[in-house]
């Protein structure tokens, strides 16, 4: 039977006037007797134009209506109109997913105070960012300026809590880790850290500015370190070659240093003093005495003497007197002396010829004591010794000897000249515990 002739034009809708459809594909065998030719072939041309449709109709919208939906693989320009997602669902809003090499999200703010980005949270984080690669940061921030005018790549305020909390879970790396980079010297190198508080300013720190200071501090306390292990350090300070801790004060404490159970500072190797030392405690030495410029060489010599050594907490006074007519003296002592020695101690020595019946006619009493059995015009040499009964004295008696707590029995204050192996020093086993750490 012969195809009768189409009559009839089948165009799909919205399909643009100079788009035709192909050509008819061949006739084939009816599949149900009672359907035409006509409307087997109209329902398959009707098909195909909705094909043609999706891939050669209409041009995909290259923007959004302002304030309509953002259309994907497209610029969008919502005008002066926000454009919002809202969604009620306990998951992630909106996932973005990069697969290439590029940036999954970002945000461009081409205004003087505009903000690229603004994400606010009522409870959890407003922002968090993670990355599972150990040379990567979770969170980048960049200032791209390139003149200084006290803008920065990162910025936090706490108001009421913190402002910056860093944690790290290694004894390899650092909560907070900064460098400058600035390759100056002297008072042109910058600081890795710059802290203010108490409403501090950048001019409040001018005391290391001529330094290459890895840090400043400024404020009621210019340096807080608070370590809660037991073997931790508050503070630790390392250089090598220059100061491991330098402090530096116009009115009171460079350096201040407080533990309640050992020491409040310790130092490893020689200590210097360079001023007066007070010491409010006990002084526990090896040895010591005093270290002067020698007096017939001072320019190439030093000269030693060491200190007078005793049991007791004793107190040593001497003189010259010369006795009278009747060869007699009074020795007038401070009025502190006796509120602050007792069990006293005599020597007499006659000076330019014996004296065998030289005797101490009287002894301490009313802050002095007398001399006689000389001869008149005698010079008699004098020294009496006290030992302390002062308020501080009599709560703190050096005990002559005592047991070495457990921490330190088998070991030696001066192990080498026992003839011991230097590492069974004392200080060498806290040496050891405190072992300088390696640069990161």
């Amino acid at each position: 039977m012969a195809v009768e002739p189409l009559t009839e034009s089948i165009v799909a809708p919205d399909l643009a006037a100079d788009a035709q459809p192909p050509d008819p594909a061949p006739e084939a065998p009816p599949a149900e007797p009672s359907r035409s030719r006509r409307s087997v072939l109209g329902a398959g041309l009707a098909g195909l134009a909705g094909l043609v449709l999706g891939s050669l109709g209409r041009p995909a919208p290259t923007d959004a209506a302002a304030g309509g939906s953002l259309v994907m693989g497209a610029a969008n320009s919502a005008g002066a109109t926000n454009t919002s997602l809202t969604t009620a669902s306990t998951g992630t809003a909106l996932l973005v997913t990069q697969t290439g090499g590029g940036t999954a999200m970002r945000g461009a703010a081409t205004a003087v105070n505009g903000i690229a980005g603004f994400f606010t949270s009522a409870n959890g984080p407003g922002v968090s960012g993670v990355t599972a690669n150990n040379t990567k940061y979770g969170v980048y921030g960049a200032n791209d300026a390139l003149t200084y005018g006290g803008g920065a790549a990162i910025r936090a305020a706490g108001e009421q809590n913190h402002g910056l909390v860093a944690t790290t879970a290694s004894n390899s790396a650092y909560a907070i880790k900064a460098i400058n980079t600035n390759p100056g010297t002297g008072s042109s190198a910058g600081a890795g850290i710059r802290a203010l508080a108490g409403g501090g300013t950048d001019a409040d720190i001018v005391a290391l500015a001529t330094y290459p200071a890895a840090g400043e501090f400024c404020g009621a306390n210019g340096v807080v370190g608070v370590a809660s292990a037991t073997s931790g350090d508050g503070v630790y300070g390392q250089s090598t070659s220059g100061i491991g801790v330098f402090g530096d004060s116009d009115s009171s404490y460079g350096v201040v240093g407080v533990s309640g159970t050992t020491y409040g500072v310790y130092s490893v190797g020689p200590a210097y003093v360079n001023g007066n030392l007070d010491v409010i405690g006990t002084l526990s030495k090896g040895g010591g005495s005093f270290k002067i410029d020698h007096p017939l060489d001072p320019a190439n010599k030093f000269l030693y003497h060491s200190f007078v050594e005793s049991p007791d907490m004793k107190n040593v006074y001497d003189g010259v007197v010369t006795l009278d007519s009747k060869g007699e003296a009074t020795v007038t002592l401070p009025d502190w002396f006796e509120a602050l020695n007792r069990d006293f101690r005599y020597q007499l020595t006659a000076m330019g010829s014996s004296a065998p019946d030289l005797y101490v006619k009287s002894e301490v009493k009313a802050n002095a004591f007398s001399i006689a059995g000389g001869d008149s015009g005698q010079k008699v040499s004098w020294q009496l010794t006290g030992i302390r009964q002062d308020a501080w004295a009599n709560a703190h008696r050096i005990p002559v000897e005592e047991e070495k707590p457990a921490a330190d029995r088998g070991l030696y204050l001066h192990p080498t000249e026992h003839g011991q192996p230097a590492a069974k020093g004392i200080d060498a086993v806290r040496n050891a515990a405190m072992k300088p750490r390696t640069s990161k």
